[in-house]
């Protein structure tokens, strides 16, 4: 359940965390903005990165949002700076990015509740010390035994890393880049291990690196219509759309 800060938010707790981060969607930025294609209502709106549409609000704490999933984040960004044609990748470190933003897209899909737990509960903790608390990536519990969703989610967006990772290990991550046209992105992959990261390039699992044509582009790009959930994003989606 949303819990919204202190008036101001003086202890900067993360509001709005992105299932897919801002400086990932800044990749497909044309003047600041994006164009999103809403599948409820079918229209195409513009969008700056830090849009609520991208994003999650206050469902993991912020020990997850500033510690290992920041570290997940700022591994793949290097990946995605370094990327080109036959030069050598990280393949673990786009394994778990690829994992993180799936697993992240569930839980903002499907929140957890507070929890309730056993026992008596009487710190007398204020709001503002619940924050400084968990700003120092901490966790507590509220006076009437709740404890927030957050920090489960947290724990468990943790947990799930640690058991799914290995199904990656087989994996390559080829480099696809589009000589005609440009990718468009899903909201989410959770049904294929792809992942435009510019309006050019891709990561492809057991892919190799490539030139690919506007044919093998509009597959991919149908690809990435057919795994949205709620959107899908581009540059330019008048130069995705090639089928």
């Amino acid at each position: 359940m949303f819990e919204p800060p202190q008036k101001k938010n003086p202890h900067q707790i993360t509001m709005n965390q992105h299932c897919h981060t801002a400086r990932c969607i800044r990749q497909f930025e044309n003047n600041g903005i994006v164009q999103v294609k809403r599948l409820a209502t079918d229209d195409v709106i513009k969008c700056k990165k830090d849009n609520p549409i991208f994003c999650a609000q206050r469902v993991w704490d912020e020990r997850a949002e500033k510690g290992y999933m920041a570290k997940i984040e700022n591994d793949f960004h290097r990946e995605v700076d370094n990327a080109d044609l036959g030069i050598n990748r990280n393949h673990t470190v786009i394994s778990m990015y690829h994992l993180l933003w799936c697993i992240r897209h569930h839980f903002y899909m499907n929140p957890l509740s507070d929890a309730t737990l056993v026992g008596e509960f009487g710190s007398g903790i204020t709001k503002d010390q619940s924050e400084v608390v968990e700003s120092k990536w901490g966790a507590f519990v509220r006076e009437n035994g709740e404890l927030p969703s957050r920090f489960l989610t947290s724990l468990k967006i943790q947990q799930l890393i640690d058991m799914n990772i290995e199904t990656y290990s087989a994996i390559n991550w080829g480099l696809l880049k589009a000589t005609e046209g440009e990718f468009l992105v899903s909201d989410c992959y959770s049904g294929v291990c792809f992942m435009p990261i510019t309006p050019k390039l891709a990561f492809y699992a057991n892919e190799k690196d490539q030139e690919i044509t506007r044919d093998d582009l509009a597959a991919l790009n149908n690809l990435s219509k057919g795994q949205a959930f709620n959107f899908h994003f581009g540059k330019d989606l008048a130069t995705c759309y090639l089928s």
